[in-house]
């Protein structure tokens, strides 16, 4: 089954294809493909806590921007002792020696954006079954999922049976393929609020500490953290801790006036899609930060205390509620890469600030 939901409008003597992407993350066997709603895959091998990794990604479109890396080391890791790469590389145990004219070489990095050398290599690994290292046995890529992941993926951008497929290829031209999705365009920025006063600041978490309704808090009172934000000239933001747990802490947001008698509205975050494996779209505030200069809100939601795993996002205030701006998620706890390389699920286009008089 297709993972695009398509719809064709003809013209005379022209042929559009309006595509829409469905996020996923999926495993196959020691490999994961993640697609956003611009359909940029990225595929990588795991566990990467070995200390080697190879990733492919592409675009969708003609426009692609291909990339395949191999790397030997994190980080998480730092750089790890041994040989170069080109040099000690074995492929089922036999010594893999890649045309590297195309590729950017780095004693334990190797990577090409080249579309022929990438095909080169995938036309050697795509039915092997291991790749390997020759000083450290542990250092492996299994290569058993890799297939059926860029199958997905070619499927996802619209390219098989076309001569662009990295897996099922054909003869259509490689021009022949569905454009890039149009990703949805986030509210202008509102103007920067006039910032919280003492006296605001005061009375806020006051009455965010002892009167707003958190009938929803597992935490004592004494125990909650209130912090206040300007939202606007006339609202502000309260976060309000309400759970705990080892390295993750979940929040209640209310949008409060600034002035009294204070009126208290609950948020909350409503994404525009339901992620892999969830059956509903609605977020926690897990550690949640607010950047009032820009009205943007963060949250991160840490798989393990290391922070290799978990759930990031980026929300746009528009004035009355959070709109999703970024959504990344890596489901592999495996020591491989923070939260600022996951591979996202969905992303946006940003509009001018609106300016301050």
């Amino acid at each position: 089954m297709s993972y695009w939901m398509k719809s064709l409008l003809l013209l005379p003597f022209v042929f559009v294809a309006c595509v829409q992407a469905e996020p996923l993350q999926k495993s196959f066997s020691d490999w994961q493909l993640t697609c956003n709603n611009a359909a940029f895959c990225v595929a990588r091998s795991f566990p990467g806590d070995n200390g080697l990794v190879m990733t492919l990604s592409r675009g969708a479109g003609v426009n692609d921007r291909p990339l395949l890396r191999i790397d030997y080391g994190s980080a998480y890791s730092g750089e790890l002792p041994g040989g170069s790469l080109k040099d000690n590389l074995l492929l089922d145990q036999r010594r893999l020696t890649p045309d590297l004219k195309h590729w950017s070489v780095e004693p334990h990095h190797l990577a090409t954006s080249n579309a022929i050398a990438i095909d080169e290599f995938l036309a050697q690994t795509l039915d092997a079954h291991i790749l390997q290292l020759t000083y450290q046995a542990k250092a492996t890529i299994p290569l058993s999922g890799m297939k059926a992941a860029l199958l997905l993926m070619d499927d996802v951008q619209g390219r098989v049976n076309g001569a662009s497929a990295w897996v099922k290829r054909g003869d259509r031209a490689p021009s022949d393929v569905p454009p890039a999705p149009q990703v949805p365009q986030l509210p202008a920025p509102l103007p920067q609020p006039a910032p919280l006063t003492q006296e605001e600041t005061s009375g806020l978490i006051d009455y965010g500490t002892w009167r707003v309704n958190t009938d929803n808090c597992s935490l004592d009172p004494l125990r909650r953290e209130v912090s206040v934000a300007p939202l606007t000239d006339t609202k502000a933001l309260l976060l309000i801790s309400c759970e705990a747990g080892a390295y993750n802490v979940i929040d209640l947001a209310f949008e409060v006036t600034r002035s009294q008698p204070y009126v208290a509205r609950g948020l909350t975050l409503t994404l525009p899609f339901t992620p892999p494996g969830r059956s509903d779209n609605q977020m926690e505030l897990v550690n949640a930060e607010f950047d009032a200069s820009s009205g943007l809100l963060y949250t991160f939601s840490k798989g393990r205390g290391l922070g290799d795993c978990g759930v990031a996002t980026r929300w746009q205030y528009d004035g009355n509620d959070f709109v999703l701006a970024e959504y990344a998620e890596e489901k592999t706890c495996d020591a491989w890469h923070s939260s600022d390389h996951w591979p996202t699920l969905w992303v946006s286009q940003t509009q001018n600030a609106v300016q301050s008089d």
